[in-house]
């Protein structure tokens, strides 16, 4: 018996040896990582440093940046330091506000309204909602706390509708400066259609601190028109896979038109999934000049992406170039002087780390340390493949103790039943 138990634990220790999952997880060392990126060093009077993630980052880190570790070198010798990513920026977040209306009609051609927000809170923006449609109008906006001296907040806003075949365009959202009064009067006269009636009005408080935004030129891949639909379409991308292009922004050839447009993303140029849509439109006509030439990506990171415009029967919209936009992302690492330090990436094998400095970067981002530039990425010398395991040298060698294992086991269990049903 004991030595059937001896050759039981023996299977056992032999299984743990080989299977990969219960292997212990060694510590940092550089040769685990393909590449890496030296620091170039400046100002440590923070104690913490950004530096930027740039596009070749993107491409090369894994697409949750679990694999990015931050260095202290000196020497031979490379020491991890805590890292976290962060962004600068967000999206600017909108905010409708609760109104009432009040005073709502028309008088000689002009249409007024008056709003009541029911305290002081800080608004930025208005839409007008009406059921009217082709006319241009003119809109005055004035702020009072008192209903009895208003002040204006905008003199010389435009809104417009065109709808015929081909050609639709609405825009009734009129932007000022941000102001906290609690009622809001709106004017709409001049302009060109019968006057137009204000069914409601949407307040809103657009939070434009969203930081420092970036723009680049995305690369053309292909344009053309399809003969099936006279859609146009235009295939671009930023150059990298999982880079965060939120928006696009479009120059084209011509005025006056309004297409419906539909975008998609791909990582292969080949298989794709739709990723946003909306309206490209430019006007210029007497009294009135307005455009809107961007998309939104609702799901950005994709490296190619397709825009299709519904062209209907005019003529083909071309664009001439794209832009993308987006907010970039940081390495925020402790710093001291004297010191170097490199970014290693290129382990997807790695995990992501649990740093305590996640739980307080943001504290740290608004001291706004300063934001050192970062070399292109760089082989690593060091860089040694991981070993082959066993068990995948030889495959036949796990199924082989695994079924020791459990033939072992059940000759174990066949000879104890006996003894324990004597009472042994």
């Amino acid at each position: 018996m004991i030595k059937l138990m001896r050759i039981f634990a023996a299977l056992l220790t032999i299984l743990f040896i080989t299977l990969p999952d219960f292997q212990a997880l060694a510590a940092f060392t550089p040769g685990q990582w393909t590449n890496y990126c030296q620091v170039e060093t400046g100002d440590t009077s923070k104690g913490y440093a950004l530096t930027e993630i740039t596009g070749s980052l993107y491409q090369m880190a894994s697409p949750d940046f679990r694999d990015i570790r931050v260095v202290q070198t000196a020497g031979a010798d490379v020491q991890e330091v805590q890292n976290d990513i962060v962004s600068l920026s967000t999206l600017p977040r909108t905010t409708k506000l609760d109104t009432a209306m009040m005073n709502r009609g028309i008088s000689a051609g002009k249409s007024t309204a008056t709003v009541d927000l029911g305290t002081k809170v800080l608004h930025n923006s208005l839409e007008i909602n009406t059921a009217s449609r082709d006319f241009i109008k003119e809109v005055s906006v004035e702020g009072s706390d008192d209903r009895v001296t208003w002040v204006k907040v905008r003199n010389s806003g435009k809104i417009a509708d065109f709808n015929s075949p081909g050609q639709v365009f609405r825009q009734t959202k009129v932007s000022y400066d941000p102001v906290d009064y609690r009622y809001l009067r709106m004017t709409l006269f001049g302009g060109s259609g019968k006057a137009v009636e204000i069914e409601g009005i949407e307040i809103l408080f657009k939070d434009n601190k969203a930081g420092t935004e970036k723009a680049f030129d995305m690369t053309t891949v292909s344009q053309g028109l399809s003969e099936k639909d006279n859609n146009s379409e235009i295939v671009i991308t930023s150059g990298f896979n999982n880079f965060p292009v939120h928006s696009l922004e479009f120059a084209v050839d011509q005025n006056n038109f309004s297409r419906a447009a539909s975008l998609y993303g791909s990582n292969d140029n080949k298989n794709w999934e739709q990723v946003g849509e909306g309206r490209l439109a430019s006007f210029n006509l007497a009294g009135y000049m307005e455009s809107q030439l961007s998309l939104e990506v609702n799901n950005p990171g994709f490296r190619y992406l397709k825009v299709v415009i519904n062209n209907g029967d005019s003529p083909a919209l071309k664009v001439l170039s794209v832009k993308g936009r987006y907010f970039p992302k940081y390495i925020l690492f402790p710093c001291k002087a004297g010191e170097q330090y490199r970014v290693y990436l290129g382990n997807p094998s790695a995990n992501a780390p649990r740093y305590d400095l996640a739980a307080f970067s943001n504290r740290i981002v608004s001291t706004n340390p300063p934001v050192w530039n970062l070399s292109s990425p760089q082989t690593n010398p060091d860089y040694t493949p991981p070993a082959t395991p066993e068990s995948e040298k030889h495959k036949w060698l796990l199924p082989a103790i695994l079924t020791l294992l459990v033939a072992g086991l059940a000759v174990f269990i066949i000879k104890l039943v006996p003894k324990v049903m004597k009472g042994e």
